[in-house]
């Protein structure tokens, strides 16, 4: 009984995380399958925290390895009230989970880029578009 209850407060306390990321299609193109973690949104005055995923369908290989490029996987940050994007890191990786690269960088230095506001993930995390 004690282990019952001790799970029904774990579930509603949300100890206990679903079967993994929650993610959302926002391009579906023949070279690459974009989508965000729902789950990864955190909105923090004006902006924006979240996961990104690109399943790279095409021949794409890394420069630098020759390897083929299957996924790539970002933390971005998107500032909803000046309609621009950053990357705060980046993982590249190739057949069987291989990382190719890394990439981070801390907020206050991330590269800021203007993001149209008819893109799918500005409409999407920002509500408008």
């Amino acid at each position: 009984m004690k282990s019952g209850v001790w799970a029904a407060l774990m579930l509603a306390s949300g100890a206990v995380q679903a079967a993994g990321p929650d993610w959302q299609t926002v391009s579906d193109t023949p070279e690459a399958l974009t989508a965000i973690d729902a789950g990864s949104v955190e909105h923090m005055a004006g902006r924006v925290r979240f996961r990104e995923r690109q399943s790279i369908r095409g021949a794409e290989l890394d420069a630098a390895t020759l390897r083929p490029v299957r996924e790539v996987l970002e933390k971005r940050l998107i500032d909803c009230r000046a309609a621009r994007i950053a990357t705060l890191s980046r993982a590249v990786f190739s057949d069987d989970d291989a990382m190719i690269d890394h990439r981070a960088v801390r907020p206050d230095r991330a590269v800021w880029q203007p993001v149209l506001r008819s893109d799918p993930r500005f409409r999407l995390l920002c509500g408008r578009g």
